[in-house]
């Protein structure tokens, strides 16, 4: 295999030359797309190098560090011709221009020249004007200042997750203004999404709904549901939680090791890489809100907004396309080690299910949102199968038995103080079979809730 120079590939012998590399970077950044290669001749005679996780720690800060904006390629190894080189990939960049040494370079050719001043003043113009990005209007009525600890605890993970350098002695503006979340020294809608306070008193629809239908479809009972009205980060993690807490379980004991291990029905990765995407690229300015909706067959992640303008549906899922409504959002996520590199979503997703031995995500256009859909194994409840029901659901039914009782009043008849376990375990498998019922079941949040074995349930525990 040989390689060319064009005008979207370059090439280096080692990362000894990764400074003159990074002229060719915040080119590629500057044009569009663009592949540099590390262990290939100028001659495109591969050649290899010897890669280390230090190598790729360095070549990551030193972009990091040394790119203006902060430019975020894909960096990883590759193998030609049995030999190791450094891939460093650049596309969809959002942030143009981008500037290295104070000096901003496009791509013309196999060679790199300067933007002119038009250029450069167009692009600021498109990055700062909500026009074109609107994750970057200034909120000019927001007073409440920064969430400290939720920024502090930012540049901690974005350490960790990215290596990013941190300066904690710099001033919080410096800090904001370099994340991009300062429009004209003032906090703009990404920065207030991420380390706002009381952000949805002022975008009362940055909310995520998740909730947890009886059956297939939303005409029955809501079972479990939350409405999340926090930061972006938080509304990823409290959806994980929600999801993770009504999906099935399995465990065994290892017969290699003893020991117990656990697996979801669904790879949860996976759920929670649609909802990170939906909190990333969703349309802000739509007054609509993020749907999970987990039904017995399945589980939707619904994303206000469609696709962006121009982006079809055929160009994500062949070509991985990846256009940014939200860059300043989305970076954040990144940082953070939420979303992975732009436009690997998809391929992520679908990798787990595969791995699961599931059948791959549905994505589709529904009314102007996004939506993705995960397949989960389905049987209807029958007779047969509801007969057979659990240890832990036979002691429920032997209580609910005489009174109905409140679920406190059940957890404590049984022994129970964690209520998740008294959740998953017996109080949801005795409703989904119809083994109980509510007293008031117009009301299921209902604080005065109680419950009470159904004739089947009855028939059941005599059979027991």
């Amino acid at each position: 295999m040989k390689f060319k120079k064009s005008e979207k590939i370059e090439l280096k012998k080692s990362t000894a030359e990764l400074k003159q590399g990074l002229e060719d970077l915040c080119a590629f950044a500057n044009s569009g797309t663009g592949t540099l290669y590390f262990g290939i001749s100028d001659k495109g005679k591969i050649i290899g190098q010897e890669i280390t996780d230090n190598t790729l720690k360095k070549v990551s800060t030193t972009i990091l560090s040394l790119i203006e904006p902060r430019l975020y390629p894909n960096v990883y190894v590759g193998k030609m011709d049995g030999k190791d080189i450094l891939v460093v990939e650049v596309k969809n960049s959002p942030e143009k221009p981008y500037f290295y040494k104070g000096k901003a370079y496009k791509r013309l050719g196999t060679t790199n020249v300067y933007l002119s001043r038009y250029e450069i003043e167009k692009y600021l113009y498109e990055r700062e004007n909500p026009a074109y990005r609107f994750d970057k209007t200034i909120i000019k009525e927001y007073k409440k200042g920064v969430a400290l600890k939720t920024l502090k605890w930012f540049l901690k993970k974005a350490k960790e997750e990215r290596n990013l350098p941190v300066n904690l002695n710099e001033s919080r503006n410096i800090i904001l203004n370099k994340l991009g979340l300062l429009t004209q020294d003032k906090l703009n809608f990404a920065g207030l999404m991420a380390f706002g306070k009381e952000i949805q008193s002022y975008f009362p629809d940055t909310i995520l709904k998740c909730a947890l239908f009886e059956g297939i479809d939303k005409t029955k009972r809501i079972l479990d549901h939350i409405e999340i009205k926090d930061n972006i980060f938080n509304q990823i993690d409290y959806a994980e939680n929600f999801i993770l807490r009504n999906i099935r379980r399995s465990a065994w004991i290892n017969p290699q090791t003893g020991r117990r291990e656990e697996q979801y029905e669904l790879p949860y990765l996976a759920i929670r890489e649609a909802i990170a995407n939906a909190v990333a690229h969703r349309d802000y300015r739509i007054p609509s809100h993020i749907d999970v909706a987990i039904f017995d067959d399945r589980i939707e992640v619904w994303s206000p907004g469609g696709l962006p303008l121009g982006v079809r549906l055929k160009d994500i899922l062949k070509r991985r396309i990846s256009v940014l409504r939200n860059p300043a959002i989305a970076e954040v996520l990144f940082l953070a080690g939420y979303i992975e590199k732009w436009g690997t979503g998809i391929d992520k997703m679908n990798s787990l299910m595969k791995e699961y031995g599931l059948t791959l995500p549905e994505y589709e256009e529904v009314r102007g949102n996004f939506v993705v859909t995960f397949k989960r194994k389905y049987e209807p409840i029958t007779e047969q199968v509801t007969e057979q029901v659990t240890e832990q659901v036979q002691k429920l039914l032997s209580i609910c038995e005489k009174e109905p009782l409140s679920s406190k009043e059940l957890m404590l008849k049984l022994g129970l103080s964690h209520r998740p376990t008294f959740l998953y375990n017996y109080l949801k498998p005795a409703l989904k079979a119809k083994l109980i019922t509510m007293t008031i079941p117009d009301k299921p949040q209902s604080s005065k809730q109680k419950y009470v074995i159904s004739e089947k349930g009855k028939q059941v525990l005599e059979a027991g």
